[in-house]
Order: C-alpha cells, then structure tokens, then sequence
C-alpha cells in the first residue's frame, strides 16, 4: 500500500480509509458508510488489529498511543477525523490508491 494514506485530509481521507477497512471486514460489509458502526459490520479485536497495522503502513507512521481507543474505531469518519492531523504531517500521497 505505500503511504497511500499520507498527506489525504477530509473525503480523500476517509474514502483511502473506506477502502483500507473493507478489506479486514466480511465481503458482506461492501455496503459500508462513512458512519456505518464498523462493531456492526464485522470489526472484532483481531480485524482492529489488523486494521491499525494496515494504518501505519499506509500512513508511513505509527498512530499515537491515545488514538488508539474504541472510540476512533467506532466508524471509517471517526477513524479518518482521528489521524487525520497525522496523515497531514506524513506528508503529500506518493502512492495514490
């Protein structure tokens, strides 16, 4: 994925991410909204995980700690208003997805 998250701000940003979450849910979370409850459409504890990892690597840069609450992952908008400062910092998209 490259820093495909880096430097995306606003709906950039949480269609980067849209796309970046569908891929640890169930096929049956295609459907998927900005505001959709990611609990309800699949995200357990391990698909968190593996969604913070795929984060990190798209963003370039490891999420501070106090980013990492239930309540960032309570929907794609949640998550993007979250690191949306550090995909900012991270810099202009190089790999654009």
């Amino acid at each position: 994925m490259g820093n495909a998250l880096a430097g995306r701000t606003g709906d950039a940003l949480v269609a980067a991410l849209r796309e970046l979450v569908l891929r640890q849910l169930p096929a049956t979370a295609a459907d998927l909204g900005p505001d959709s409850p990611l609990g309800e459409a699949g995200l357990t504890s391990l698909r968190t995980v593996a969604t913070l990892v795929a984060i990190e690597a798209g963003l370039g840069a490891e999420l501070p700690p106090e980013l990492i609450t239930p309540d960032t992952f309570r929907s794609v908008r949640t998550l993007a208003a979250a690191i949306e400062p550090v995909a900012a910092a991270a810099g202009p998209a190089r790999d654009r997805v």
